[in-house]
């Protein structure tokens, strides 16, 4: 399908591609967009040099779903890339990502700010060069398993958000992966104020 530059909206999930890091933290981004095709109804992605990208019809508008294939730390690449060659407002665009400062499920959108040390979003903003992008973060922290290994000597951030998801996560992570697509919806079709109204909210689940 042809993308129809007048009204069309670019959710960009972060992530690393591959089977190694399918079900790690850090790729709660491809998650989140993977349940968003299946809401939108898309079959397959296609093929560009640094991303995957698939477009759906949705009311009067057109949404673009796109996973970059550069890897967490230049996500910005595939973002610029995109952004360039289709010109969108960058208002209508949403970068989705992993937050290891936040409580697993919880969610955060915001319209604008600071990389808050999440290299994904960091060479975003450095490749765009505004930190004017909104955004939606996830929260990926198990708070007590994340305070054991930070009194470990041996401790690695990177280590951390690059483990998958424990069992007791994984009973929910579906629960999560929704109610950030139903924010995602929510953003497409009501802005991003009224978005982060209904969605800015802590709710807790069970595993933390």
């Amino acid at each position: 399908m042809a993308i129809d530059l007048s009204n069309v909206y670019c959710i960009v999930g972060l992530g690393n591609p591959g089977a190694r890091y399918h079900s790690t933290r850090h790729n709660i981004g491809f998650i989140v967009i993977d349940k968003l095709a299946e809401f939108f109804k898309i079959e397959s992605f296609e093929f560009e040099d640094n991303y995957l990208y698939a477009v759906s019809q949705y009311k009067e508008k057109q949404v673009v779903l796109l996973k970059p294939l550069t890897y967490m730390n230049a996500s910005g690449l595939a973002v610029r890339e995109f952004y360039d060659k289709y010109d969108i407002e960058a208002g209508n665009m949403l970068i989705v990502y992993d937050d290891v400062n936040l409580d697993f499920g919880v969610l955060r959108l915001r319209p604008s700010g600071t990389d808050g040390g999440q290299n994904g979003i960091k060479s975003v903003i450095y490749e765009m060069g505004t930190d004017e992008i909104p955004r939606l973060r996830i929260g990926i922290r198990h708070k007590e398993e994340f305070q054991k290994i930070e009194n470990d000597p041996d401790y690695s951030l990177a280590d951390y958000v690059l483990s998958e998801f424990g069992d007791n996560e994984l009973k929910y992570l579906d629960k999560v992966a929704d109610s950030a697509g139903s924010a995602i919806v929510s953003f497409i079709d009501d802005g991003i104020a009224e978005a982060m109204n209904k969605f800015n909210k802590d709710h807790l689940l069970p595993v933390q």
